[in-house]
């Protein structure tokens, strides 16, 4: 049960939890087909994509086509991506909500995403508010991507919490995965680009289908000192 868990700490993954970001990365993406002489994706298909870090996205759409130099497409779609970051993503309704409920808990945040380490930074400060998080941990070399455990781990050290007390939120697989390996509670939120069935099947702590759901939950476990009253929200547990 959610009254059980020992929450100090918050990391939240960044594409599809904290952010819509598919909007500029299906346009950006198309671009780059378009110079190739390939056809569109629809932004479902570019969804399935995301998750596994920008060189997955481009070798799987690469393979799909028949493009020989998958490098080449890469290294286009990043020029033409850092340039078009926030041209049309936005935060989730009730994310701005959630992340100012947690400065009113005085929980630590942090981020921890498969997104280039520069580019979270760019995308963060753009649409999240300033001094909300702590670390921001995008992709970086020498760092491993999720599900590995390190990037989460490190998060940890830096918030100066034990990963054992810190809970996960993410909005696909890889995320429930990486809160596992790392030995944190994990929730898996629905509003994102997951399947909801496939979340629950990796049998995370909590299933929350809207920011109002995951705020109200950390209320509960995260100091009912700050706590302040949220009507009307159903929280899951699995």
């Amino acid at each position: 049960m959610a009254s059980r868990l020992r929450v100090e700490a918050v990391l939240f993954d960044l594409d599809g939890t904290l952010v819509d970001t598919l909007p500029d990365i299906t346009w950006c993406l198309n671009q780059v087909l378009f110079e190739h002489g390939c056809p569109a994706l629809t932004s479902e298909i570019v969804c399935g994509y995301i998750g596994g870090g920008t060189t997955a996205m481009i070798e799987r759409v690469a393979t799909q086509f028949g493009v020989a130099d998958a490098l080449a497409m890469h290294q286009r779609y990043v020029a033409l991506y850092q340039n078009n970051l926030v041209q049309f993503s936005r935060p989730f309704s009730g994310v701005l909500e959630l992340l100012e409920g947690c400065r009113r808990l005085e929980v630590p945040l942090a981020i921890v995403t498969n997104k280039a380490d520069k580019m979270a930074r760019q995308v963060a400060d753009a649409l999240l508010p300033q001094n909300t998080f702590g670390p921001i941990l995008g992709h970086r070399a020498g760092r491993s991507l999720k599900p590995q455990p390190e990037v989460a781990w490190e998060a940890a050290r830096r918030l100066s919490v034990d990963p054992h007390h810190c809970l996960f939120v993410g909005d696909t697989e890889i995320d429930l995965q990486t809160a596992r390996a790392a030995g944190m509670y994990s929730a898996a939120v629905t509003w994102g680009y997951g399947l909801t069935p496939d979340l629950q099947a990796q049998a995370p702590n909590l299933c929350c289908e809207h920011p109002a759901e995951l705020l109200r939950i950390l209320q509960q476990v995260c100091g009912a000192a700050h706590a302040f009253t949220e009507h009307g929200d159903t929280v899951k547990s699995y």
